[in-house]
């Protein structure tokens, strides 16, 4: 799949061809834990310069041969184009497969962070990828080691969905007229979704009847090829922190361009934060279900209107056919 480097791509598998169609794109942002302003410590995975490979913006990402994801030290690494495979296995679950591969992560320069992450996809959860998030022995201390679905506005998502009702972008936004980022505060835990397992769920989904339908003239590769789809991102019980908070941020054009999105400001940041603990999970899902037929059961769902919050915008920077959908990812 297509995109910079830097990043981990996720999409589904196109129902007739087979072929992979791009989705999202997953970076990695880790926070070094010390004082200051957060984004003064924060690494961004696709816009920070490689020192691996001189002159390439985007740190280098590569699987690792060892793909039980344990953390042993590992050389530079293959080449980034090398394809190397994950390890198949037999989990708990009668009649399941987990294939899982080790992500490893090129050492960021500005904090000093070094990390890794460990993917994991179950035959019997085929629309989701599972991220362990691991620190390297020679890493500088970790506050938050953030995952974000960077290009929300591929899709055109505009709303989020939280317990108390849904978050629309347009309305969240009204008035912004610049050309980057816009952003506020985060949501905080209260604010999210659970599942009936208590797993901590944040929803986003486009406004769009058929988002495929809608051609971007003049940029043919921002125009949206798959089905509708629920992006989200899920944390299970276990493994939620009393901080976790939600953040988006949003935009009125598509990133590096004075392109304006069709329909207006969307959501191009969608994340999940918490305080860093070594071996914590983050699911990331791609689902053809709406919200409301999505197992396992979300409740309460929101009502289906917009939610009435005159809590203030700042602007600021930032980064930047399906049947039974199985989530494909590099």
């Amino acid at each position: 799949m297509r995109g910079p480097r830097g990043v981990i791509r996720v999409g589904v598998a196109n129902q007739a061809t087979g072929a992979p169609e791009l989705v999202n794109f997953i970076a990695v942002e880790p926070v070094a834990l010390g004082p200051g302003p957060r984004v003064g410590r924060m690494g961004f995975s696709e816009l920070e310069m490689s020192r691996l490979d001189p002159g390439e913006r985007g740190k280098r990402l590569w699987v690792s041969g060892d793909a039980r994801g344990e953390l042993i030290s590992l050389p530079a690494g293959p080449h980034p184009k090398t394809q190397l495979g994950g390890a198949l296995s037999l989990p708990a679950s009668p009649g399941a497969e987990q294939l899982t591969v080790r992500i490893e992560v090129e050492p960021f320069t500005g904090n000093g962070v070094h990390v890794l992450l460990v993917a994991r996809m179950t035959s019997t959860r085929p629309e989701e990828v599972e991220f362990s998030v691991h620190h390297h022995e020679d890493s500088a201390p970790v506050e938050e080691l953030t995952l974000t679905a960077t290009m929300g506005n591929y899709e055109r998502l505009r709303l989020l969905w939280l317990k108390d009702g849904i978050v629309n972008a347009r309305e969240l936004y009204a008035g912004y007229q610049g050309s980057g980022f816009v952003e506020r505060e985060n949501y905080p835990l209260e604010e999210m979704l659970r599942t009936g397992d208590g797993d901590a769920i944040t929803l986003c989904t486009t406004d769009e009847d058929d988002p495929a339908k809608v051609e971007v003239a003049g940029a043919p590769g921002w125009t949206y090829r798959p089905v509708k789809l629920t992006q989200y991102w899920r944390v299970a019980a276990g493994h939620i922190q009393p901080d976790l908070r939600v953040r988006v941020n949003g935009r009125r054009s598509y990133w590096a361009s004075s392109l304006s999105i069709p329909g207006g400001l969307a959501f191009e940041n969608f994340e999940v934060r918490q305080r860093y603990v070594p071996g914590q999970v983050f699911v990331f899902g791609l689902s053809s279900n709406a919200p409301g037929q999505m197992p396992p059961k979300i409740a309460p769902l929101p009502p289906g209107k917009n939610r009435d919050d005159q809590r203030g915008v700042r602007a600021g920077s930032g980064q930047g056919g399906l049947g039974a959908n199985r989530i494909a990812g590099t």
